[in-house]
């Protein structure tokens, strides 16, 4: 009985300890096989923690939805101040037809020989960012008003005319006879060149137009008018300055320099107790409309030349 016993207990025992041994399989693979994934894993970027927003500052006034439009207009103020600035330095050799001039026309209009009368000023006040050279004749039969600027996008010259009936006509072009300067008899600098501007607009080739600035000397310059495929000269107006020339070397403008045009000032102008000088009526409407700007613009383009000597 004992005997008995015993093997019952022994095969109790056997089955109990090899149980225990395939238990211990299972639980050992389970240990095992995250450690082989994670060995067999890329490493992965740590994760950056999010970081607040930075509010954007405003320049012009306390409304946050106004805070873009300010960044871009303090951009475009500044581009369009460049944009003038080069416009200015392209369109200074014309300055010398700034002024009131009397001019005389070739073609016979009935009996006699037509008079033209042009006056040219400065226009800064209708397009700010686009300046230019505005003229006015109540006699010439071609021209009633032109109005001459420099596209700085394009570095070319751009004229638009109006005749006596209203019609008006786009011309663009550049210079055919570069600019120089020569001594006069009077001893003084003057300015010659040829600027030829083709018409854009023209309906037909027919009735394409080409208008050449012939510079002669700072005190006379022709207009050249020329039409159609062939290009016929049909008429020349010979203009003569009325009145004193411009003196064109700067070294002659002393403390009369333009303020806004940078040519020879002839009329002065005052803000704040402090006189200036501007080359022409439409330069003096531009300076009492926002005398403030011009003079800063002023100041800085002298600051910057003196930095430069």
């Amino acid at each position: 009985m004992q005997n008995i016993l015993r093997i019952i207990t022994l095969s109790v025992l056997a089955a109990y300890l090899v149980g225990c041994a395939e238990d211990e399989k299972p639980m050992q693979s389970t240990v095992v096989a995250p450690v082989e994934a994670v060995q067999a894993a890329p490493e992965q970027p740590l994760a950056q923690p999010e970081l607040p927003e930075i509010p954007s500052i405003s320049l012009g006034g306390s409304n946050p939805g106004s805070q873009n439009s300010t960044t871009v207009d303090i951009s475009s103020q500044q581009s369009s101040k460049e944009r003038r600035e080069s416009l200015l330095a392209a369109m200074k050799p014309l300055q010398v037809m700034l002024g009131a001039w009397r001019g005389t026309i070739q073609k016979v209009f009935g009996d006699f020989k037509a008079v033209d009368q042009p006056e040219w000023i400065w226009d800064f006040q209708t397009d700010r960012a686009q300046p230019a050279m505005v003229m006015t004749s109540k006699e010439s039969p071609y021209f009633k008003s032109a109005r001459l600027t420099y596209l700085t996008d394009k570095k070319i010259y751009q004229l638009t005319t109006t005749d006596p009936e209203g019609s008006t006509r786009t011309y663009q072009g550049d210079f055919s006879k570069a600019v120089e300067e020569i001594e006069g008899d009077d001893q003084k600098l003057h300015v010659t060149y040829k600027l030829k501007l083709a018409q854009i607009d023209a309906t037909s080739a027919r009735d394409q137009w080409e208008v050449i600035f012939n510079q002669q000397d700072s005190h006379r310059y022709l207009v050249e008018l020329y039409k159609g495929s062939n290009h016929l000269r049909f008429d020349t107006v010979a203009t003569q300055r009325a009145g004193t020339s411009f003196a064109k070397s700067d070294s002659d403008y002393g403390d009369k320099e333009c303020i806004i045009s940078g040519g020879l000032g002839t009329i002065q102008v005052s803000f704040n107790g402090k006189n200036y000088w501007v080359c022409c009526t439409g330069c003096q409407a531009a300076f009492n409309e926002d005398p403030k700007t011009w003079i800063a613009e002023y100041e800085e383009k002298q600051a910057k030349k003196a930095a430069s000597k």
